[in-house]
């Protein structure tokens, strides 16, 4: 499954650049996302937990920046996990690219392509939860993303409130009825 996702964080470019190529400061901005072993600057191991229905997943898994070009700022992060109890697994491949969004903003591109395995991936077959879903969990990442750059930016500041865990639940009944409304949209 491919997904798309564009936004924009309030943050010089430069910056934002330096923050998405440290995976164990950006990791832990996706909401329910843990690092629990640096391997070197471009590894991590890590695990995220996501309720999504009736199933309660733990995932544990790597990630790795495989491709970087400095001069586009762009790159290609690799990750992969399965879950604790065995119902599932995840892969991804997040391509990235950070242009200047004019007054100290930065457009961030990414472009997922998610191969869900298990019982998880029979949530992927309901036509565009799964999508629903990652707008969801993008949207939380941005704002933490955002208090992380800020933070950064003042070191001198309060220090920033820690990221909260994805509510799996809440999400899926958030992008259940964002799906809803495009349907009836549609109709």
């Amino acid at each position: 499954m491919d997904l798309h996702h564009q936004f924009e964080v309030a943050a010089a470019v430069d910056h934002t650049w330096s923050a998405f190529l440290d995976m164990p400061r950006v990791a832990p901005c996706m909401p329910g996302a843990e690092v629990t072993e640096v391997i070197d600057e471009r590894n991590i191991k890590g695990g995220a937990r996501v309720k999504v229905g009736p199933l309660n997943l733990r995932f544990a898994g790597q990630a790795e920046i495989t491709q970087i070009d400095d001069s586009s700022r762009s790159a290609l992060m690799i990750a992969k996990g399965s879950d604790a109890k065995g119902r599932g697994s995840a892969e991804t491949e997040v391509r990235f690219s950070l242009t200047e969004a004019g007054d100290d903003r930065t457009l961030v591109d990414l472009h997922t392509e998610l191969t869900l395995s298990g019982s998880v991936a029979q949530y992927g077959r309901v036509s565009g939860l799964i999508d629903e879903i990652a707008n969801q969990l993008i949207a939380e990442f941005v704002e933490n993303l955002e208090v992380e750059l800020a933070q950064a930016a003042t070191p001198t500041a309060a220090p920033a409130p820690t990221p909260k865990a994805v509510s799996g639940l809440s999400v899926f009944f958030r992008a259940l009825g964002a799906l809803i409304k495009k349907w009836f949209r549609r109709s």
